[in-house]
């Protein structure tokens, strides 16, 4: 996270959070940053979950979803395990973000990207992890639209990971001609037989909601 938004944070969401190690790793870090404490110990205070951290600021709140109730489950215990109030990390089961409605400044999103057969795609099972129908992009197009109203304006950021049988070009072309939001690729790595990057999306200017 650039250190000029770190004061800026107040909201994260991760879409499809699976175990919630992306968020709870970037909450504890958060925190680290601005002062505040997990509460994995006895000695903790207390006050800290209280909407505060350590130096009297606000505390940041974590958004993290799945259509799957026992990633929710698990979710909630890998923040709990790790201190993050559970008052700051809010597990909501839904599809996609769709009960997610204020802006955010830190968005993450790692879909299931593998080609599947479509009828593979949308189940509360373990198989939407990974199933993404034609192209590996069913669920991640789906998702296109959640992220443009989501991020905030000016400053608001997405990580959105992408393998090449996705056609990440154009999926930026979507999001740069439908939204006006800028994706550029920062980090490409081999991970076995496929190479996975993540796509950084950024907007250019404020979303304008549909009455």
């Amino acid at each position: 996270v650039p250190k000029l938004y770190r004061s800026e944070i107040k909201r994260t969401c991760e879409i499809g959070c699976g175990t919630g190690v992306p968020s709870v790793y970037l909450a504890m870090r958060l925190r680290a940053m601005t002062g505040g404490k997990t509460n994995n110990c006895n000695e903790c205070n207390a006050d800290t979950t209280k909407g505060k951290n350590d130096n009297g600021r606000e505390s940041i709140m974590h958004y993290v979803t799945d259509i799957n109730p026992d990633a929710i489950r698990i979710a909630k215990w890998t923040a709990e395990v790790n201190g993050i109030p559970l008052e700051e990390f809010h597990a909501i089961q839904c599809d996609l973000a769709s009960k997610i409605n204020d802006p955010v400044d830190v968005l993450i999103f790692n879909p299931p990207y593998v080609p599947t057969p479509d009828e593979e795609v949308g189940s509360n099972g373990i198989e939407a992890s990974w199933a993404g129908g034609k192209d590996g992009r069913v669920v991640l197009d789906r998702a296109l639209s959640d992220i443009a109203r989501l991020l905030a304006f000016p400053h608001g950021v997405a990580y959105v990971v992408v393998v090449d049988d996705n056609y990440p070009e154009e999926l930026a072309m979507i999001m740069n001609e439908r939204y006006e939001i800028k994706v550029i690729p920062i980090l490409r790595r081999r991970a076995r037989n496929e190479f996975l990057t993540i796509l950084r999306m950024t907007p250019t200017r404020m979303f304008q909601r549909k009455e």
